[in-house]
């Protein structure tokens, strides 16, 4: 354990290893990996490398066949194409993953066995899973050495540790993998740890390359733009603090046109290719999503027994309590952290706040770097009141694995209020039930 500990990347590796394996106990069980929006998302990938286009019906068509919930293929936009109302960055981020697939499946077929090289193969889809995880374990990586920045090493890996097993990211990263969200987590942390590295001594070099992450976070998931603000607070803070205003007055134009730059730049690819499906290169394309800024649920987004974020997962009550107590040492930033998060809380709680068929509150994953930093301010803070904090961490932990399981295993409601007395109840059934399972695995 004293060589994990020393050794983080061993941690890592560990932890990416059992996820491949319940991502390939996934495949035996369901026989599939994409679902979900990852359906949309995955739409893309296979239309724009097997078909050559983005004529989306064959690969609705084709989901539909298994009665997965997909958009309409019979629907059609100005442009005679199927709409897509997704972002294409999750499917540009598979796209190594998807070719190691497609190379692997002509090779198996040149040798006899039944593959096609068809984009649908169970091969194709494990490898997208497999992509998905990748991603989500880089965004833990970056999330710890945000962490590091600020506070010892072990307390960082704690953070992390309980951000990955203690959270619903568990849950995207595992049962629902072709969800955004684990991609989500790691553009945003890779745009945080870029952010916090450089403040106060940004080159060139460094603004482009925040400005083209920060393209790619939005390409993920649009609601990832509101973390923009941490860079404009920033520009705001060296106009006010600094010396010689002109001279950082010419800086900050020169900033803020390189990071725009690159910024269109990395969107590129969205506004092709709505101008391909849509005929416009701007288009508002979640036309189903209904948004009430006058009247936000921010108590029921948060504390709702139907997917509140902090009743689902409790960990987050100590993560944002740690984020204010962050302020005492690191008053600036800790300011621009919950600056950031407060808009993406009132943005969540004025759409529908529930958000469907979802483990928790998964539209704040993306703020998984803010709710680390909170938790290990508050085990920094408790460092004296080790035994407690420790059994309070294994708590936490199994109170979202068991819920995790149950959610998955059907033994809840996925778009009702859920009853706690009977998650509480089924802590015991559920094991017995995971262990039948994978029992006929083996």
């Amino acid at each position: 354990m004293k060589l994990l500990l020393q050794k983080p990347v061993l941690l890592f590796f560990a932890f990416g290893v059992f996820l491949t394996l319940l991502l390939f106990a996934k495949i035996c069980i369901t026989g599939f990996v994409i679902g979900g929006d990852g359906l949309g998302y995955y739409a893309y990938l296979r239309s724009m490398l097997v078909d050559g286009d983005l004529q989306f019906a064959n690969e609705f068509l084709e989901y539909n066949q298994f009665g997965q919930g997909v958009p309409n293929p019979y629907q059609r936009t100005a442009t005679d194409h199927v709409p897509n109302r997704l972002f294409i960055g999750p499917a540009l981020l598979w796209v190594p993953f998807f070719l190691v697939a497609h190379a692997l499946t002509i090779l198996a077929e040149h040798f006899g066995f039944p593959l096609e090289p068809d984009g649908y193969s169970v091969l194709y889809q494990f490898f997208v899973g497999l992509g998905s995880i990748i991603y989500g374990l880089l965004g833990l990586v970056f999330i710890y050495k945000i962490i590091i920045r600020f506070f010892h090493r072990n307390v960082a890996l704690l953070s992390t540790g309980l951000i990955a097993l203690g959270t619903n990211v568990f849950y995207y990263l595992t049962i629902e993998p072709t969800m955004s969200h684990s991609m989500s987590m790691f553009t945003v942390s890779l745009f945080a740890f870029i952010w916090v590295r450089d403040i106060g001594n940004r080159q060139k070099k460094a603004v482009v390359l925040l400005g083209l992450t920060a393209g790619l976070m939005i390409l993920i998931r649009p609601q990832n733009a509101l973390f923009l603000v941490l860079i404009v607070i920033e520009w705001l803070g060296v106009l006010k603090t600094e010396s010689g205003f002109v001279s950082n007055f010419r800086k900050q134009i020169i900033e803020v046109g390189l990071f725009g730059i690159a910024l269109l730049l990395a969107l590129l690819p969205q506004f092709v290719v709505w101008k391909i499906i849509y005929g416009h290169f701007l288009v508002y394309s979640y036309g189903g999503a209904i948004f009430n800024f006058a009247n936000p649920h921010l108590l029921d987004s948060l504390f709702s027994a139907k997917h509140g974020l902090i009743s689902w997962t409790p960990a987050l009550l100590l993560a944002l309590v740690g984020v204010f107590l962050f302020l005492w040492k690191h008053s600036k930033i800790g300011v621009a952290l919950i600056i950031a998060f407060i808009l993406q809380w009132y943005l969540n709680a004025s759409c529908n706040f529930s958000f469907g068929n979802t483990f928790g509150g998964r539209t704040y994953i993306n703020c998984s770097f803010i709710f680390a930093i909170g938790l290990a301010m508050f085990l920094t803070m408790t460092k004296k009141w080790v035994v407690p904090t420790r059994f309070l961490l294994a708590a936490l932990i199994a109170w979202n694995l068991l819920f995790v399981a149950q959610y998955a295993l059907g033994m809840l409601p996925h778009e009702e209020a859920v009853d706690f007395k009977l998650v509480w109840h089924n802590k015991f059934n559920v094991l017995r039930e995971i262990f039948s399972i994978f029992s006929k695995i083996i």
